[in-house]
């Protein structure tokens, strides 16, 4: 039997979001891409869920033994939000044991993941993203604060769901945002704040060439887009397709489909960007982006008539 590892967890905050999506796409998955097994990463513990039970993961060939005997894989579906999925940790475990894997290269996941670094590469090809410093912890950051407009986000600078992120008005509120935001990263990186509409943008690989979505606006009743508006039931509302101009649309997948080539990507990514005064400012790239069902790409594909279970089978390998 073919079957695919259905890896999730990891090591953030984003764990439960990971599992969220990695249960739905258990119950979607396609025959055509293989028979789909749970593998679950948490800190040193990587486990399969086969037929009721836990099994310990072999890291040598990233197999394991049940009671019919070693359970190999014929590649991974990796649904980790976050570190070690999403920063190219794992990417390059996989490279070393030769196992084929739907997400993108280390380089790739290493530089998207740090949204100092990613954003500086993105714009010396042209791409408007917001003006930004980087707090290292346990340094002498004091000339920093110089550069500090006020107001501005906080945010861990590897990580995504917006965990650890603040917006702040003034410095003794900074001063907080930097305290909380170290809990979860030991760089943060502050951002200047870009007053406009939000959008979110993604984009599959396809064999028929990239196939970049429609334009997703997510409106917020409050400051910006936090975890509990991104994840509760109450959130954000997310319209797609947005009700936008149709020639800024294509502007934005535009950019979406030079930052997805520029950047060598796998298979997919979701683009996030803030529209002020006609310029798409781009936020942050998610390489692995929300996969559970009521996420925002799977609405941008089901708009595309892609269902659920269909969109699995185009991510995978």
């Amino acid at each position: 039997m073919a079957y695919v590892a259905l890896v999730y967890g990891g090591f953030s905050g984003e764990a439960e979001v990971s599992k969220k999506s990695a249960n739905e796409i258990f119950n979607a998955f396609n025959a055509s891409i293989g028979i789909p097994i749970l593998v679950r990463i948490v800190d040193k513990n990587w486990t399969a869920e086969f037929e009721g039970k836990d099994y310990v993961i072999d890291k040598n060939d990233f197999s394991f033994v049940s009671g019919q005997g070693k359970i190999e894989f014929k590649s991974v579906f990796n649904i980790i939000h976050g570190t070690p999925g999403e920063d190219g940790k794992l990417s390059g475990y996989f490279d070393l044991i030769e196992m084929p894997y739907n997400s993108s290269g280390v380089l790739a996941s290493s530089l998207t993941f740090n949204k100092n670094w990613g954003n500086r590469f993105l714009s010396t090809y042209g791409v408007a993203v917001p003006q930004s410093v980087v707090f290292y912890k346990n340094e002498d950051n004091l000339a920093l604060y110089s550069e500090i407009n006020f107001p501005c986000f906080v945010k861990p600078n590897n990580g995504g769901s917006s965990i650890g992120t603040h917006k702040v008005y003034d410095k003794d509120a900074l001063e907080v945002a930097l305290k909380d935001a170290f809990m979860h990263d030991t760089e943060v990186i502050v951002e200047q704040f870009i007053k406009g509409r939000e959008f979110s943008v993604g984009i599959i690989k396809t064999p028929e060439g990239d196939q970049v979505m429609p334009l997703t606006e997510i409106i917020v009743d409050t400051d910006f887009f936090d975890y509990k508006q991104k994840y509760s039931d109450n959130g954000a509302t997310e319209t797609t397709p947005a009700d936008i101009d149709p020639e800024l649309a294509k502007e934005c997948q535009a950019i979406v489909k030079k930052v997805f080539k520029l950047l060598r990507l796998k298979r997919v990514a979701r683009i996030d960007f803030i529209l002020q005064e006609g310029t798409f400012y781009l936020i942050e790239v998610n390489t692995i982006p929300g996969m559970s069902s009521k996420s925002i790409l799977p609405q941008q594909a089901k708009y595309e008539g892609i269902s659920f279970s269909g969109l699995i089978e185009k991510l995978g390998v």
